[in-house]
């Protein structure tokens, strides 16, 4: 029996940047270099995306990622089967206070609260660079057709992980972490559906965001980080500080009101998943597995239809179906229920399609 596109993988490859980004705005200055002033806080970065797991974390300064204050392994205690999750995360949590009051002690650090935890992401990052097959092929087209350089396109692998259902507790969601305010500006959010977990529309957004980016900051670098903190809240700093480099931008702006640690800190976050993805083989086991591009037809309902039949063009597997849209409202992911006409559906890419039920996404 032939794998289903969920089931399917092919080996994994190292991204071959110099080719993808032939033309590419602003490329010519080597943009994603790691300058020597961020190597310690990119390397910290780059262990915690390679080296320790969700269950394991590393005590730092707070503020510091070059003051490394000691580790934990929480392991054995999430490996408990005999406490509930619940009980699992309470003990966790005794563990953390513990040894934060300990360390703080140790190095004379008055306030426990100065002592962060940063939690690794190896696992995570390992199920990330899996998932990303279903989905770079067209981000990486997308963003060459922008001529925007393509490794922008591993910002995913910081905000979401390549899962596409992630939301934050401000209300970003999907693959690009796309916030309300933008989705309502762009009209990303309908009824029946959210375009912020649609590959398609979310990269191009994305890929819009970052090209503004640039042309007001005149920084890849820069671009990048206002992706997380907001262009106009950054190019108030850079004409404030009269510098648009990122290097003396973290080195001397203090405010952790106008300039925090996520803002800091989602520069070098980038580049060390930059690193890792492009390195992969180097830091997780081989052979080294991704899934299958997800190929898809954007389609639009012409009427009215019922779960059920839409189930029939994806084999009656839910599971498939979800895949394919996960930007469709879950209440219309039940039985019984009708999807209303002008939803924007999306079909394998094989798929045939019946002319009178749906029209073909111009945009496609």
């Amino acid at each position: 029996m032939a794998q289903s596109e969920a089931e399917a993988n092919q080996l994994w490859s190292p991204p071959d940047y110099q080719s993808l980004n032939q033309g590419a705005i602003g490329y010519a200055e080597n943009p994603f270099l790691v300058p020597e002033s961020l190597k310690d806080e990119v390397q910290f970065w780059i262990d915690i995306y390679s080296k320790y797991t969700t269950r394991q974390g590393v005590f730092h300064l707070s503020g510091r990622t070059d003051q490394i204050l000691g580790t934990i392994d929480l392991t054995d205690v999430y490996s408990n089967q005999q406490w509930s999750k619940i009980r699992q995360e309470k003990e966790a949590e005794v563990l953390i206070r513990r040894q934060k009051r300990r360390i703080a002690q140790e190095n004379h650090i008055q306030n426990v609260n100065h002592v962060r935890l940063q939690m690794g992401l190896k696992d995570r990052m390992l199920e990330a660079i899996q998932l990303s097959g279903y989905y770079l092929p067209l981000m990486e087209k997308i963003f060459q057709e922008e001529n925007l350089p393509v490794e922008l396109t591993r910002v995913v692998f910081v905000e979401s992980s390549f899962n596409i259902e992630a939301g934050s507790k401000v209300g970003a969601n999907g693959l690009w972490q796309i916030m309300p305010r933008l989705a309502k500006k762009f009209k990303y959010l309908k009824p029946s559906y959210d375009l912020r977990r649609h590959p398609l529309y979310s990269t191009r957004l994305a890929a819009r965001i970052f090209k503004e980016n640039y042309q007001i900051l005149k920084s890849w670098p820069l671009a990048v980080t206002a992706y997380n903190h907001g262009v106009g809240s950054l190019h108030r700093i850079v004409r404030k500080y009269k510098s648009n480099d990122i290097n003396y931008l973290t080195e001397n702006v203090h405010s952790k009101k106008s300039f925090g640690f996520a803002s800091r800190n989602f520069y070098v976050t980038f580049l060390a998943a930059l690193h890792v993805e492009a390195n992969a083989n180097l830091y997780f086991p081989e052979p080294l597995m991704k899934k299958s591009e997800l190929k898809l037809r954007n389609v639009y309902l012409k009427k009215n239809m019922k779960y059920e039949a839409l189930l029939d063009l994806f084999d009656q597997d839910r599971k498939k179906m979800k895949l394919y849209n996960p930007h469709i409202k879950s209440s219309l992911m039940k039985p019984g229920r009708s999807w209303p006409v002008s939803t924007l559906v999306n079909l394998p890419y094989t798929q045939t399609i019946e002319l009178g039920a749906f029209r073909v996404d111009e945009q496609e």
